[in-house]
């Protein structure tokens, strides 16, 4: 073993969360590995992330995009090999992707010092696989991040065996940056924007229809752009949604982060599906319905912009009946951008 950490990043939301660490490892001048483990393989889904944070990982990965379970095999054992090479000291995961569990699986297996940012996050649906994700992970890991105070407390009641840290929210460190250079570049003054592409919703032929027909209808207070996921057109083709969904929506490709940022900066409203985009509105103070029955970060409706609004169009609408459109930044304990070098200081303590 070595004081060399190993950093895992295998999907876009993971890029922007890791980004702000490796600056922070940088300017310690600690030494580190980044590892992108494949899971998000087009240039569209990782590959310009990685050059808008200027990311250079040491190793990519290239698993089989066939299967699940095949992507899985080669990733866990690609990750061993460059593990029993390098012998990092310890092993760093973030979010909830499938690669962050299959990494932390790994590292646990070979008796590597695990930990995990954006540990303690619960929605109670064990429908979703990100849910499944994240206690499995949070309870392999020595070192638990936590966003938000509740965090520490589910931790508490699932007798993790590794020890929590409350120091705040990483993503937000990159938010800051990219926000205070977003500009507004939709022609529309007033419009709403959106993104959607969580399996439970597009996967659901019904739930889909309802969403597609939700957001037509809203569309005739304001237009709506929405960056057209890949798993979302797959699923509107495959459903027949397609013509809806170009009805109510401008379909956008898929954003750059700085891209996605400036659209909710200067948005009236932001309805989502993801877990990110929550915190993001919440710091920036933008209205946010979010389209799903629960979250797993109930911080940013208790102190921010978020409302639940379920996926049927009478609790989307009735949700969006009552939006308050006045703009009111949170005040969330350590959203204050300096969360990666709380993570970098422990991290010093712990390697």
């Amino acid at each position: 073993m070595n004081n060399k950490i190993a950093i895992i990043a295998g999907a876009r939301p993971n890029f922007m969360k890791v980004a702000p660490l490796c600056r922070e490892l940088d300017r310690q001048k600690m030494p580190y590995i980044l590892i992108n483990t494949g899971q998000h393989f087009s240039s569209t889904m990782a590959g310009a992330f990685l050059k808008e944070f200027k990311l250079k990982p040491n190793y990519s990965l290239k698993p089989s995009q066939q299967s699940s379970a095949q992507q899985m095999c080669d990733i866990k054992a690609g990750l061993e090999r460059i593990f029993t090479k390098e012998h990092p000291s310890m092993v760093i995961v973030v979010g909830d992707v499938n690669s962050t569990l299959w990494a932390a699986q790994v590292a646990h297996k070979i008796k590597i010092k695990l930990a995990h940012i954006e540990a303690g996050l619960r929605s109670r649906n064990l429908k979703m696989p990100e849910e499944r994700n994240r206690i499995k992970t949070d309870a392999l890991s020595d070192i638990l991040f936590v966003t938000q105070e509740d965090g520490t407390k589910n931790l508490r009641k699932e007798k993790v065996r590794g020890k929590a840290y409350f120091v705040g929210n990483i993503m937000i460190d990159t938010l800051k940056l990219f926000a205070s250079r977003a500009k507004h570049s939709v022609k529309d003054k007033k419009y709403y924007f959106c993104t959607l592409h969580r399996a439970e919703n597009v996967d659901n032929k019904n739930i889909f229809a309802d969403i597609v027909s939700t957001l037509e209808t809203i569309s005739q207070d304001a237009p709506i752009y929405l960056p057209l996921h890949p798993r979302t057109k797959k699923q509107a083709e495959k459903f027949g949604l397609m013509s809806a969904l170009k009805r109510a929506c401008h379909l956008l490709p898929p954003l750059s982060y700085a891209e996605s940022v400036s659209y909710q900066k200067y948005a009236q409203l932001v309805l989502t599906d993801s877990g990110g985009v929550q915190e993001e509105t919440s710091f920036l103070g933008v209205p946010c319905l979010t389209l799903r029955t629960e979250t797993e970060r109930p911080i940013t409706v208790s102190e921010g912009t978020n409302t639940i609004a379920g996926v049927t169009k009478k609790s989307i609408l009735k949700a969006y009946a009552s939006v308050n459109f006045s703009r009111r930044s949170a005040k969330i304990k350590y959203w204050d951008g300096k969360t990666s070098k709380r993570i970098v200081d422990i991290i010093k303590k712990n390697v």
